[in-house]
């Protein structure tokens, strides 16, 4: 038995709005591509061969799906006409569905199955025609039956039309509270009812309400409450003491301090309301913000701009770094340097160059720290705990005057660490570095 999956542009078009960097395919449900369900539903009914159809660009979804080995299938690919129906369909693939029984699945349409059942009895049934069908498509069965490999009678098959944002996080919640019996969902860890992906870090103080479905690479930091009917994306933040419940938060999304979201789905810097379609476009980046994926080829570029800028900055200083360094440890005072009130020539030289600063420039070298990013100081070590905050010479505080308190200096310190490219990150440590000229504690 074989499986065509037949998707038009036109049944899914408000998707696109919605993700439009995203094959709607591929749009996430409980965390889980949604052409999965489709391919898993296949296969529950016994298809090895599976052809995927559309009258749209298919480049992502063969990146992703590639030949459908991962399924133990093979999936091909091919073009459809969006006037083309069923009949069209076979005829144009008909070297495909030349013998035994077809399956084809067609419409934007979600298909409500269990995996502990067997729909296998699907390539026995005498007569072709639809099974299941919905406003939005149907499933149908063409050509002649095959031999049954099971006596069971076919179990109850449910297609519900994914037609709108209304639809899709309605659909989302119940897979949620629902699927994880009925349903392959994603998910490496945790307890029954919620779900947790790989290299995820909660916060002691977090607390995390199921049912709830978290992706990989997420921070939940302290205070946050996840759930009840949470469903969180893959490569995201949730900021201090923000809550999310009832919701989608799609991946690479910020949440900033002190957020409440409940129903809504947020989509890196813009929140939507799925009931009315109304979407808010979020301007302080502070609150709800954007992550830039790629994340690996970035560390690394980043490593190299800051291990080159160390070693500039270790060259330049060495001269008045070896001159002032034993006066000022003859005097105590080296480790003080920028915050001694009525500072003489040689504190105020040593202020001005951050001498201080000059022998954490070889842990940039060796990759243990950032020429910008956290400040390293034993005060700061437990707000960074679980972020995503890089320990470093400089901080991004520096470059904002120095954030009044510790509160302020941490949220411009997680804006800039998930925002600032490498080069930015030169620009900002010679802002710092003019910052430090001018600052002066006076107590």
């Amino acid at each position: 038995m074989k499986t065509l999956i037949a998707i038009k542009e036109a049944d899914c078009n408000w998707m696109r709005e919605t993700l439009p960097d995203t094959h709607p395919l591929l749009a996430p449900l409980c965390n889980k591509p949604f052409v999965e369900y489709l391919i898993d539903f296949a296969i529950l009914a016994g298809c090895r061969e599976i052809r995927l159809l559309s009258d749209g660009p298919l480049s992502q979804i063969e990146e992703y799906c590639s030949n459908g080995s991962r399924w133990g299938i093979e999936l091909t690919y091919s073009n459809l006409h969006p006037s083309d129906g069923e009949q069209e369909l076979l005829r144009k693939n008909r070297k495909f569905c030349d013998t035994g029984r077809t399956i084809i699945l067609s419409g934007y349409n979600f298909i409500d199955y269990d995996k502990t059942l067997d729909y296998r009895s699907l390539a026995s049934i005498d007569s072709a025609g639809a099974i299941a069908s919905c406003p939005g498509g149907s499933i149908t069965l063409a050509g002649p039956p095959e031999p049954s490999l099971t006596d069971q009678p076919l179990p109850p098959i449910g297609l519900t039309p994914v037609d709108d944002l209304k639809s899709y996080c309605r659909i989302a919640m119940t897979t949620l509270e629902t699927g994880s019996s009925r349903y392959v969902l994603p998910g490496y860890g945790g307890e029954p009812g919620c779900a947790i992906g790989r290299n995820v870090t909660i916060s002691k103080t977090a607390q995390i309400h199921k049912p709830a479905s978290i992706g990989n690479n997420v921070r939940i930091l302290p205070g946050a409450v996840i759930g009840p009917s949470a469903i969180i994306g893959s490569n995201v933040i949730i900021d201090k003491g923000s809550t999310v419940k009832e919701s989608i938060i799609l991946d690479n999304t910020y949440i900033g301090e002190q957020l409440e979201i409940e129903g809504r789905i947020a989509s890196k810097n813009t929140l939507i309301d799925p009931e009315s379609g109304v979407t808010l476009a979020m301007q302080d980046p502070h609150l709800l913000a954007g992550i830039n994926g790629g994340a690996t080829a970035l560390v690394l570029w980043r490593k190299i701009v800051h291990a080159l800028a160390a070693a500039l900055l270790l060259l330049l200083l060495s001269i008045p770094f070896a001159i002032l360094y034993p006066l000022l440890r003859l005097r105590g005072k080296w480790q003080d340097v920028p915050s001694i009130p009525n500072a003489g020539l040689a504190e105020s030289i040593a202020s001005a160059f951050s001498l201080d600063r000059y022998p954490l420039l070889p842990g940039v070298l060796t990759g243990r720290l950032a020429i910008i990013g956290s400040r390293t100081h034993e005060n700061r070590a437990a707000n960074h705990a679980g972020t995503d905050c890089r320990p470093a010479v400089f901080s991004y505080a520096e470059t904002e005057a120095w954030a009044a308190t510790e509160s302020d200096a941490a949220i411009v310190e997680r804006y800039h660490a998930l925002h600032s490219t490498p080069l930015g990150d030169i620009g900002m440590t010679i802002q710092a570095l003019i910052n430090r000229i001018h600052y002066r504690n006076p107590t």
